[in-house]
């Protein structure tokens, strides 16, 4: 009679123990919100022999390609599950793109608090959309994207078995408090015309940051990209801007070799005028560097304060909206990010092709550039028939004289 063998390893993974073989399995587990390590044994039914090894191997590596790296407690708490959906989110996005989730699970975690995973229906999400409207006055778009991340939360949760169903899917945003708590106008959608366009920057022409509005709006530039623009980036043998570097506020303010999309790395031919205006700054910006001696802060970055101190990302922005406060004539709802539809409204204006406007300010998808092509189409358009409309149906002379 053979005598027994003895337990233990017999290939990696897998054990032999009392004539049978097993998968042994370590994996992370999250329970009471700390992160542990656990063995797991699981039996494959196949005798202690060297031919079923083998099978035992295989089915090891189908069982690792099917399952999850974390094993979760059936009792982990939204809170943690919600880090643990963060953690995933920060190796895949931007740092701008992660403060966003940062925030929205902020508001998750802070009314759920440690409320099981398991135990969250619709009713508890109605109310809690509901909470962001009447505690906090959110706005409708604001209240949407938090949905929409619970959602992809909850959707991960059912995926790694701690639920059966997503909550969240049959849930609706409360239409009466979206009408409530609106603040009206979306002032992201609010752009120049060309008239408005040339009238600001006549207005503007003796400010600090006239040229950075400038470039702004004549290349459609978002904001962490003409912070980020660095004598580097400038060619002046060959008339050529690069952007190729980005300036962004997340979590922490990020300055970085990179750009929001592979799209949006690009370059342009500068003018004679434009490439002026550059050896301008920079002769500027030598006379500060002497003014203020050992006591200014030197860097390769183009816009920045006499002393030589980075702005702050929020800096143009805020200055932009003191600006359009001064001048009443132009539209009050038009934010800093305005400028760069106002590009694009530009370029529709005189005549350019869809397509040429996406690759020239770096839109991602072409459907944003529609979007903006359409809405300045259809401002053109009502003008038009306001006009004609004149011509044909007019008014009774209303002349203080008559």
């Amino acid at each position: 009679m053979a005598r027994p063998k003895k337990n233990g390893k017999r290939a990696t993974g897998i054990q032999g123990k009392d004539g049978k073989l097993y998968i042994l399995l370590s994996r992370s587990t999250i329970k009471d919100g700390a992160k542990k390590t656990e063995k797991k044994w699981i039996s494959t039914g196949l005798s202690d022999t060297p031919e079923n090894v083998k099978k035992a191997s295989e089915q090891r590596k189908r069982l690792l390609n099917h399952s999850s790296d974390v094993v979760h407690d059936r009792n982990e708490s939204l809170a943690d599950f919600t880090d643990y959906v963060l953690a995933k989110k920060k190796r895949e996005v931007s740092d701008t793109t992660y403060s966003g989730y940062f925030y929205r699970a902020k508001r998750i975690k802070e009314y759920f608090g440690d409320i099981k995973v398991r135990e969250i229906n619709e009713k508890m999400i109605e109310d809690f959309l509901d909470n962001l409207f009447e505690k906090y006055h959110i706005q409708p778009r604001t209240v949407k994207d938090i949905k929409v991340f619970l959602g992809n939360v909850m959707d991960l949760a059912v995926r790694e078995g701690l639920i059966s169903h997503n909550p969240v899917k049959e849930v609706v945003i409360n239409k009466n408090l979206a009408a409530k708590y609106a603040k009206g106008k979306n002032t992201d959608e609010e752009f120049f015309s060309y008239e408005e366009a040339q009238l600001f920057l006549n207005k503007v022409r003796d400010h600090e940051l006239y040229e950075l509005f400038y470039l702004t709006l004549f290349f459609g530039l978002r904001r962490e990209e003409v912070l980020g623009l660095r004598w580097s980036a400038i060619d002046f043998k060959g008339h050529m801007m690069h952007i190729n570097h980005t300036v962004t506020k997340g979590i922490s303010i990020t300055r970085a070799n990179t750009t929001k999309t592979v799209s949006s790395a690009r370059e342009y031919p500068l003018t004679d005028e434009q490439i002026e205006m550059f050896r301008q700054l920079k002769l500027k910006e030598k006379a500060n560097r002497r003014l203020c001696g050992n006591g200014y802060f030197d860097s390769d970055y183009i816009f920045k304060h006499a002393d030589g101190t980075l702005y702050y990302p929020d800096y143009p922005t805020k200055a932009f909206g003191k600006l359009i406060k001064k001048i009443p004539e132009l539209p009050q709802g038009i934010t800093f990010h305005g400028l760069r539809s106002s590009c694009v409204s530009i370029l529709v204006h005189q005549g350019m092709d869809v397509k040429s406007i996406q690759k020239w300010v770096g839109h991602a998808d072409i459907d944003t550039t529609l979007r903006i092509y359409a809405k300045v189409k259809d401002k053109e358009a009502k003008r038009e028939i306001s006009d004609a409309m004149n011509g044909i149906i007019s008014l009774k002379n209303y002349s203080s004289n008559q």
